[in-house]
């Protein structure tokens, strides 16, 4: 159901040259052996995480959300920005190396980048643009099949103009398309966000019936977060 990106052909407009802003989504999961310490114990490791992940608000951009109670193997999940992907390592290694740190296992870590697609001319996306952020962020990797590649890129634009009208009957759900080719296992990731869950849950229903949908090989995992700060995402974990 994305807005994908292909391999430019002859046919096919050429893209916009944007400077590289990368992403990565970081999704924890943790291990509640924390919640079985003693309190002086959580507290200390609280404090030190909180310590650790604040200077690098800046130079990275950093939205926190917590996914608790919506899928088991995510608890929290970072939306990071940089312009070197070597700043997302630096600020992994050094989240890890706190208390409450130790307890996070990252079960996913989604890197891709932010570049303009071939289909339509470039547009900031909501981040770009300086939006807020919805109350929910729905976390959507993406892959496409070989068979939609090797498509004329005059029958991939007309399928997915035919997507992005169903989509645009949903004003309530925001999209930002970042590209993964060569970054990871998915060609896209997708950023969905929503107010109301039910609002998203009723545009992938419907786009479930769109012809482009037909070349989609793997959707999956969908991951649904609360938008909050750094200290809010801290007491949803129940730590």
């Amino acid at each position: 159901m994305a807005h994908p990106h292909a391999t430019a052909q002859p046919d096919a407009p050429s893209a916009e040259k944007v400077a590289p802003l990368y992403v990565d989504f970081l999704c924890y999961r943790l291990n509640p052996a924390f919640r079985r310490l003693d309190a002086a114990m959580r507290r200390r490791g609280v404090e030190e995480f909180l310590a650790a992940a604040r200077p690098w608000q800046q130079p990275l951009e950093i939205r926190w959300h917590v996914s608790t109670g919506f899928r088991a193997e995510v608890d929290l999940v970072l939306w990071v920005f940089a312009t070197d992907i070597a700043q997302f390592q630096r600020f992994v290694a050094a989240i890890a190396k706190t208390g409450l740190g130790q307890y996070l296992e990252l079960t996913y870590a989604f890197l891709a980048v932010r570049k303009a697609s071939h289909y339509t001319s470039h547009h900031a996306t909501a981040f770009e643009a300086g939006l807020p952020p919805y109350k929910y962020l729905f976390l959507y990797p993406f892959v496409k099949s070989r068979e939609w590649y090797l498509l004329p890129f005059a029958e991939r634009r007309r399928m997915m103009e035919q997507h992005a009208a169903t989509g645009a009957k949903y004003p309530s759900v925001r999209l930002n398309t970042t590209y993964a080719f060569g970054l990871g296992d998915q060609d896209f990731m997708l950023a969905f966000e929503a107010d109301e869950p039910a609002d998203f849950e009723d545009l992938v229903q419907t786009l479930r019936e769109s012809e482009a949908s037909r070349y989609t090989v793997r959707d999956t995992p969908m991951i649904v977060a609360a938008y909050t700060t750094l200290d809010e995402a801290v007491t949803g974990l129940g730590a």
